[in-house]
């Protein structure tokens, strides 16, 4: 009886608030127009972003005028030195050299040679104008021997010399983007020989004399204004028109059905040329509406999916391959266009100490790694110290990094203590030293090359920063640690 009363009162609740009030009023039809009007373009503004990025990348990095900041289609452009302080990139890689090419497959076939790096560890990244990794060339994969790979476009049906590797690409232009070990100015011969061996040739000219380039200049392209920027203040008349461009020359995955339905009812119809002005009203209004609404999700949506352990702090969300995330590709392609897979390196950031606060030069920092509990690196791996903008430290010593590569000195335990602080320890102790910028907000990253399972998986998290215990003047004018 008990139960038959429960749910008396269960349906009565249910049905309440229709018989307390009248049914709220059906949306006009304009009201609905502007709705999925609306609903169609922030979805396919997060769907877009990552194309229209790639391709103004892209463009930007191949016009004639870049000069040694660019390079033509089919042609590697390689960085040569490491990091220095005070002029490098933020967050510059202190243990690789970058090298990356644009590839044009619109003319058919491109082949990738690699050289022989007999064991040196490299990692050449390809992808589509989505920005997914769909292959990767190295040492992981593919081994280190020399190598020629034909990267193939979409549809083609021709035939391979024989016994060349085929790589079948989504789209008919592809980034490659590699990284090759370099160990210090005493290595920048031999690697720079190894970058030099990356070639890409056009199959048509395969075994034929190298053909000078014929360069196209691009007028209408903005070379002076951030990628990001462009982007971000395009209005929804132009971005559309673009993608729709974008979308006829780049195929689609065949996941992305839902959201090209949803793209149909406001007219851009996948291989067809999109015209805003041809809408009426309340599906302009509704597209105006629906891009703003993708701009403030991209905002609310930053930096949500890094994880904090320890006070490190890792992106716990997809990286490289994105299926149909449509929100964390588009926020990806927004903070890093490009990104490789976490297979091949696993990046953690330093920000605070065990008590959770914030890195500052002006302290010295412990950080004890037990017996077993090193990084899990199937390669090497490294720590590097910046500044609050993300640059490198100037340190006292010709230091760049500190880690699997340098002379450690491990305890007769095998745990591992490192010494992190702007003044040097004494020498005796500078094995283990990585040296902070000065007084100020500082960070480091720990990078992990081909991270073992227990990284991938979350299992491992690098220990916590104990901060050195502050010190205080004795009345002889001496220093002494408080208790």
């Amino acid at each position: 009886m008990r139960r038959l009363i429960v749910l008396a009162l269960f349906f009565a609740a249910a049905r309440a608030p229709a018989i307390a009030g009248a049914a709220p009023a059906a949306p006009t039809p304009a009201a609905a127009a502007t709705e999925a009007a609306r609903q169609a373009a922030m979805e396919g503004y997060l769907y877009f972003y990552p194309l229209v990025t790639m391709d103004l990348t892209r463009r930007q990095s191949v016009h004639p005028s870049r000069g040694g900041q660019g390079a033509p289609a089919n042609t590697f452009l390689h960085g040569r030195t490491l990091p220095e302080p005070g002029a490098a990139t933020p967050w510059a890689n202190p243990d690789m050299l970058r090298s990356t090419a644009w590839l044009d497959l619109t003319g058919g076939p491109v082949v990738l040679s690699t050289p022989d790096t007999q064991g040196r560890l490299y990692t050449l990244t390809l992808l589509d104008m989505w920005t997914d990794a769909f292959a990767v060339i190295g040492k992981r994969g593919t081994g280190t021997a020399k190598s020629n790979t034909a990267i193939v476009p979409p549809g083609w049906t021709g035939t391979l010399p024989s016994g060349m590797a085929r790589i079948d690409a989504p789209t008919a232009h592809v980034w490659a983007k590699s990284l090759i070990q370099a160990d210090g100015p005493a290595d920048d011969a031999a690697v720079h020989a190894l970058q030099d061996g990356f070639v890409l040739t056009p199959l048509a000219q395969w075994n034929l004399p190298a053909q000078a380039r014929r360069l196209r200049s691009d007028p209408s392209l903005d070379l002076k204004t951030p990628v990001r920027e462009q982007v971000e203040s395009m209005p929804t008349d132009v971005f559309f028109a673009y993608a729709a461009e974008l979308l006829r020359k780049n195929p689609p995955h065949p996941t992305d059905q839902p959201v090209l339905a949803q793209l149909r009812r406001v007219g851009l119809i996948p291989g067809r040329p999109f015209d805003f002005d041809k809408l009426d009203h309340p599906a302009k209004q509704g597209m105006r509406r629906g891009l703003r609404a993708a701009r403030e999700r991209m905002a609310a949506a930053a930096g949500r999916t890094v994880r904090d352990v320890n006070g490190w702090q890792r992106e716990t969300a997809s990286i490289g391959v994105y299926g149909n995330a449509y929100l964390r590709r588009a926020l990806a392609a927004q903070a890093q266009p490009g990104s490789g897979l976490p297979e091949d390196l696993a990046v953690l950031l330093l920000a605070a100490d065990s008590e959770g606060m914030p890195l500052d030069g002006a302290h010295g920092y412990a950080l004890r790694f037990e017996s077993g509990q090193l990084p899990p690196a199937g390669a090497l791996w490294s720590l590097a110290a910046y500044d609050g903008n993300g640059m490198p430290a100037a340190p006292p010593l010709e230091r760049r990094a500190l880690g699997s590569r340098d002379p450690l000195r491990y305890n007769a335990d095998g745990s591992l203590d490192v010494r992190m602080s702007h003044a040097a320890p004494p020498p005796e102790e500078q094995s283990n030293w990585l040296p902070l910028p000065p007084s100020g907000p500082a960070s480091v990253l720990l990078r992990v090359y081909q991270p073992g399972p227990a990284l991938l998986d979350g299992l491992w998290a690098p220990p916590a920063a104990l901060r050195d215990a502050p010190r205080e003047e004795t009345p002889e004018g001496g220093e002494k640690t408080e208790p």
